[in-house]
């Protein structure tokens, strides 16, 4: 049974997923490909970023292994139900049903244990090969000439802001990190599976809005924000050495190789 205290923790969450949710699809929006119609949030949680998503005609759909998330779709969205319980290891969708593929903050939590108070994180042996499979999976279902973005906070940055067991926890973690992947792990993945991955943009994916319940968060988001812009530009140059390593977000989209 949860707790009083872990009950307000989670509607907490819930309120700053759906308030996330808007922001992220305002992001991906000016990204995508006009002729992207068919759209899939893998790692939707509770689904409101599929519902933005089709409230601006798309034909979204959600995937999420929680029951629980399933639960809490079903009650918020009676009328319709576009969201399937599934692994992102083994998809049950064919050869290049989507025109696109959204997954955020999803690819940090496979191949993992994770459990709270205090937070703690475990590779699973075969931690790599899961998420090879998940980006497989990734150039399977996504068609000839359509895109395919992650995002997840960077490993290859020594704090995490995204991972505790409280919202805007500050957690430090080692390089490599048990739980966050960096942009090398992705690039690997992403060959083995006929992908291309580079490096996006930053500024407008992150507002600040976990950290910023905290007086450090509220006093580092200028900083960051200026941090960004300049990393941004780098990247923007091909200078990717400097973002991969001080992003302490990372988005990162994945094209199919030409195979012609």
């Amino acid at each position: 049974m949860r707790t009083p205290a872990t009950s307000e923790l989670l509607k907490e969450a819930e309120r700053l997923e759906n308030e996330a949710s808007a922001w992220r699809v305002s992001y991906y929006a000016k990204r995508l490909p006009g002729d992207a119609k068919r759209l899939l949030d893998l790692g939707c949680g509770n689904g409101y970023a599929v519902t933005a998503w089709r409230a601006s005609g798309s034909q979204a759909f959600g995937v999420d292994i929680s029951w629980y998330r399933l639960t809490r779709w079903v009650a918020e969205h009676r009328e319709r139900r576009p969201f399937v319980l599934a692994d992102a290891r083994n998809l049950p969708f064919r050869p290049g049903t989507f025109d696109a593929v959204i997954s955020s903050g999803m690819i940090e939590h496979v191949g993992v244990r994770e459990s709270s108070n205090p937070y703690t994180v475990r590779a699973e042996e075969d931690q790599d090969e899961s998420r090879a499979q998940v980006i497989g999976e990734l150039s399977r279902i996504v068609r000839s000439g359509g895109m395919s973005y992650l995002d997840f906070p960077n490993g290859s940055f020594p704090i995490d802001f995204w991972h505790g067991d409280q919202v805007g926890s500050l957690r430090w973690h080692p390089i490599p990190d048990a739980l966050l992947p960096g942009f090398r792990d992705v690039a690997r993945w992403a060959a083995g599976a006929g992908m291309i991955a580079r490096l996006e943009a930053l500024t407008g994916r992150l507002a600040f809005r976990q950290v910023g319940r905290h007086w450090w968060g509220r006093w580092s988001t200028l900083p960051m924000a200026m941090l960004i812009r300049f990393l941004d530009r780098s990247a923007a140059r091909g200078w990717l050495r400097l973002p991969a390593m001080l992003y302490p977000y990372l988005v990162i989209s994945l094209r199919l190789c030409d195979r012609s």
